[in-house]
């Protein structure tokens, strides 16, 4: 069975309502306040999944770091071309003390353990009827957490059960492999669509997250015909109002999941990343559309370029140009059904995927595209990863698009494949006693 580190070793604490606890200083240190699985039991195990599902919303820059490091965005005068944001979109200045690498890593190892518990707490329970559910929905969660980790870093140490030993990373694809064991166990456990609703996980939204990881994979064929299975099973539909999905998003007939971030628990505001000071949602404008993305992303009759990029004007005549996908505080969406278009575009024969693209892109739109487009496989490919791009822009897809199709050496930040992934924070290898091992580059 796969363990990791000590890193691993933080707690859930209980209180008015769950918390996970910051891992202390010695690693292997559990607070009097952490709550052992032993502590959970039928009637509050919801509780406890609950308290898991705020706590695996993705932190900001975190969701967006694909689109950082794949060419979306340049930084402004605000942030400057040395600060986290620039070192990322530059490639200069990478290294194991990277806050990117720090944040993801701490947090997500932290919610691990806690996902752990409530798992384990399923397993002692029975694992029958609804906590049968609760184990879903959780290791779910927790394949959606690998999946971060591991298109992050590569291959990461694995925890299925806690512990404090000081383990080695596992291979990334030992890794991809628990990710799919969880959501294979989430599409059987899981509730459907119809009945979890998209603020929890559900038979269709853990199919869809499948789909992702086998597309990573390079398993095609096979991810094409799980997402056509969610298109024609989910009770979802494409729909003509782009914005409804971001604005409205636990009406969307779009949204297979996307976790609830509410104002008055997680509270996250994707906005602050890019709205300028004094504007409607205020923020700190850190990053700002590409010059590439200005030029060529979108065209004018496509409707998702008004709804993802705008030009705000200021009382001094001067203006930004900047992205307004994420207004204050609203849900993060983790899979959608255009998604599921596209994977199905992607990897099913270009006769057969164009009808999946072109339906996405005539209700986006933009004009419809004939085979005779297409001079070579090749030329498809590139044509349904732009429309990806289109679509999921800000949505945490692009840097891994590249890589796992190849074409990252393109950008001008990646100099060679080692630069695919992160360096391992340094103070975590240095808590390892040398255990970790850093990526090769760092």
């Amino acid at each position: 069975m796969f363990r990791t580190y000590r890193l691993a070793a933080c707690s859930l604490a209980l209180g008015a309502s769950v918390l996970f606890a910051s891992c202390s200083k010695e690693l292997d240190v559990t607070p009097e306040s952490a709550v052992s699985p032993d502590q959970i039991n039928e009637s509050n195990v919801g509780f406890f999944l609950n308290g898991l599902y705020r706590a695996a919303t993705p932190e900001r820059d975190n969701y967006l770091i694909n689109d950082i490091r794949g060419g979306n965005y340049t930084w402004t005068p605000l942030s400057g071309n040395n600060s986290a944001y620039g070192r990322l979109i530059t490639g200069n200045g990478v290294d194991d003390g990277l806050s990117y690498s720090s944040s993801l890593w701490k947090n997500t190892y932290r919610t691990i353990y806690s996902a752990n518990n409530v798992i384990q707490a399923c397993d002692k329970l029975g694992a029958q009827g609804s906590v049968n559910v609760v184990k879903a929905e959780a290791s779910y969660l927790r394949a959606y957490l690998y999946y971060q980790l591991v298109t992050a870093f590569g291959g990461v140490p694995l925890i299925v059960e806690n512990t404090t030993e000081n383990l080695p990373r596992n291979s990334a694809d030992q890794v991809w492999e628990q990710i799919i064991q969880d959501l294979d166990f989430a599409i059987a456990g899981a509730k459907p669509l119809k009945e979890a609703t998209n603020k929890r996980v559900s038979r269709e939204a853990a199919t869809a997250l499948k789909a992702r990881v086998l597309l990573a994979r390079g398993n095609k064929a096979e991810a094409a015909l799980l997402a056509q299975s969610v298109i024609q099973g989910s009770g979802l539909g494409l729909v003509a109002d782009y914005g409804s999905i971001f604005r409205n998003t636990a009406a969307s007939r779009e949204v297979l999941f996307a976790f609830a971030n509410l104002k008055t628990e997680t509270n996250l505001r994707f906005s602050s990343l890019f709205w300028p000071y004094g504007t409607a949602w205020a923020g700190s404008y850190f990053v700002q559309p590409s010059t590439q993305v200005l030029e060529s992303l979108y065209t004018p009759d496509d409707v998702r370029g008004a709804v993802n990029i705008d030009t705000i004007y200021n009382a001094d005549k001067t203006y930004n140009v900047i992205v307004i996908k994420y207004w204050d505080v609203q849900p993060v969406i983790v899979s959608r059904l255009s998604e599921m278009y596209l994977i199905s575009a992607e990897g099913l024969p270009m006769e057969q995927g164009l009808v999946y693209l072109n339906a996405l892109r005539k209700i986006r739109g933009v004009a419809e595209y004939a085979v005779a487009d297409f001079a070579s496989p090749e030329s498809y490919l590139n044509a349904v990863l732009e429309e990806r791009r289109r679509e999921l822009y800000s949505e945490g897809f692009l840097f891994f698009d590249l890589v796992r199709t190849g074409k990252a050496l393109d950008l001008p930040n990646i100099q060679n494949a080692n630069q695919y992934v992160l360096p391992l924070p340094g103070d975590q290898i240095n808590l390892s006693n040398g255990v970790l091992t850093q990526n090769q580059g760092y």
